[in-house]
This record gives C-alpha cells, structure tokens and sequence, in this order.
C-alpha cells in the first residue's frame, strides 16, 4: 500500500493542451516547459502525454533532464535553456539536441537557439549583440528566443519586451519565440510558438485564462494514530500544546518530500472530506495533524495534502498564498520519494 504519492491525471493534462491550442490557434507552436520534472508532474511521463496530444516540441533547464526526455520520445525537438557545456557537445548531437546561446564568445559545435535579453536582466545576449551573433551561427541557428519579466502583471513592460525583441528579430526566418504561460493572452507576442508551463498543469497564470484544469493531487495516508491528553506538546520545540482531550493523526510525509516547514501550525490538510489542522512542527519524515473533529479516523486512511480543485484552500495557489510562495515553488518542490501515479 503506498504512502505517499501524487495522482496525475493525462486526461486534464489533454485538456490543457486543448484550451492552450484555442487560444494561440492553429498556426503557433507549442513548445511544452517540462524542466523541473514537468514542474514535480513527473518529466519523462509527461512529456510523453504530451507528446500524445500533438507537442513535438519541448524545453527543459539542464542537459540531465533533456535526455530523460529523449529517452521516451525520439523524434521531438528539446531545447536545452541553459545550454551546453564543454564536453557535452558529442551528447547534444548524438541525441539531436538544441542548446541554448546566451552571451557571446565561443559556441559549441552543435544546433542552437539564440536567446536575447529583451529586459528580463538574466540570461540572453543585448540586442545590440543579437545581429552579429546571429550572422555568426549561420545555418546553426534554428531559433530565437527571449522572455518576459512580468507578463502577467505589467502589460506595459511586456510591450516594451516584445518590441525590443521584434526589432531584434525582423527579417529572421527561424522560429521566434517570447511568450511564457503568462503571455498566453497577450496575442501580440505569440509569433511562431509559445512557452507554456504553469498552464499546462492547470494553473491559470493570466486574466483570461479560465479554462485550465490543475493536473495534480497529492495524497498520503494515516501512518499512526495518537490520543494526547490536554498540556502535551507536540513535536520538535514543543510548539503546539494541546488545549483538550484530542486525537493526533501522524502522516508520512514532511519537508524531506516537499511538505514545507512553513505548514508548521499553519497548514491544512482534508481527511474524510474534513479539513484538519497541521499542529507542531513539520519535520523532515513526519507531519502530525489535529483529527479530533474528524469522525472515525482509522490508520491508513487517505489524507489529501494538495487538492487538483483550483477553488481549494489546499490547491497549489491557495497553499502557496498560505506560506507566501508561489504555486510553481509548491510544485517542484515535491520529492523524488513521493511516488507519481498516472490516472
């Protein structure tokens, strides 16, 4: 019986494919960001969904997750963002993948894709560099890119973006790409293909993008069960004492699998359709949980740790604004120990 592990749900994953493709249409590309183990989703897996719903093209950080990727599907194009390193470039051509150039000076032997720091202040080479490298890799160049600082937040910065980025790019005829998932409403800067991430795996990140699904649950089930009689504390620093007479159920989960010490007497979990109180510390293997109000708890019970329902106080947005992060950081910090199952 397992412990802890994420439902993932291909169908919904589908679905987001779907609403993307109804907003950018027919004539842009998709090139689907599945870095970070497609954002905690389970890389190579979701990937290969992804792949089934008509992406052929995909992006990731390191060269580690790009052939993960290319093990499960041969004939995508993967662009590696953070591009190659000396003595990788046998690995990048053997496995037909795109580096990503980001500053001028010597580049790899391989396919590549120009990024241009169009006002993001990272990675990307100046405009005013971006001709002259382009002429350089001559037929190696297969794209290029740049990408947006707020785009869900400040349309007047992301047009100053997308304007010094057309500017850059008038005349290339190679792919053209600038717009995340917080573009997606931002028609102007669709041009030959977006970058959605966090809205394939149902997080709307923009105004009007309603009909996003969350992909992903997390769940775990009753390790223990405790009855504590009121004054005992619980956990590391004793920092929950408890007010009554309560029940104390233990779960097998804790900041080792991504459950955030910050949920320290301030999360909540739902457990026979009641949601119940994280008490004491989260530690790096457990996590106790006030159950006294839940009627006929029982050890090895389904404790939901992270709802796929966008309304939720436990949705991934609704968790991250608890401990004030973001969802993407509550999402890729799930652990390799928590196992993925596809439904």
């Amino acid at each position: 019986m397992k412990r802890s592990w994420v439902e993932i749900s291909p169908e919904r994953l589908a679905a987001n494919v779907r609403a993307v493709r109804r907003i950018i249409g027919e004539g842009t590309g998709i090139i689907a960001v599945v870095k970070a183990n497609a954002y905690g989703h389970g890389g190579p897996k979701v990937a290969s969904h992804l792949h089934g719903c008509g992406v052929t093209s995909f992006a990731v950080a390191t060269l580690e997750e790009a052939l993960n990727i290319r093990e499960v599907i041969s004939n995508a194009k993967i662009l590696v963002l953070q591009g190659c390193d000396a003595g990788q470039e046998r690995l990048f051509v053997n496995n037909r993948l795109t580096a990503s150039v980001f500053e001028s000076g010597p580049v790899p032997d391989v396919e590549v894709e120009l990024k241009v720091d169009s006002g993001m202040g990272r990675l990307g080479v100046s405009p005013a560099q971006a001709p002259t490298l382009l002429d350089e890799l001559g037929n190696r160049v297969t794209g290029v890119f740049s990408h947006f600082a707020s785009s869900e937040s400040d349309p007047e910065f992301t047009r100053t973006q997308l304007d010094a980025f057309l500017a850059v790019t008038k005349g290339v005829t190679c792919r053209r790409h600038i717009a995340n998932s917080g573009a997606l409403c931002f028609r102007d800067a669709h041009l030959d293909a977006v970058r959605p991430g966090l809205a394939l795996y149902g997080i709307s990140p923009c105004p009007g993008l309603f009909d996003v699904r969350p992909v992903l649950a997390w769940k775990v089930r009753v390790l223990s069960l405790r009855k504590m009689s009121a004054g005992e504390t619980v956990g590391y620093g004793r920092t929950f004492t408890v007010p009554r007479p309560s029940l104390i159920a233990v779960l097998p989960i804790g900041y080792a699998d991504g459950y955030c010490r910050a949920f320290s007497n301030n999360g909540q979990v739902r457990i026979r359709g009641v949601l119940a109180p994280v008490v004491g510390r989260v530690s790096m293997d457990l996590v106790s949980v006030d159950v006294t109000d839940v009627p006929d708890v029982a050890d090895g019970d389904e404790v939901t740790l992270l709802e796929a329902d966008p309304q939720s106080p436990i949705s991934a947005v609704g968790l991250a604004n608890r401990i004030g992060t973001i969802p993407y950081e509550i999402l890729t910090s799930i652990g390799s120990r928590v196992e993925r199952v596809y439904v």
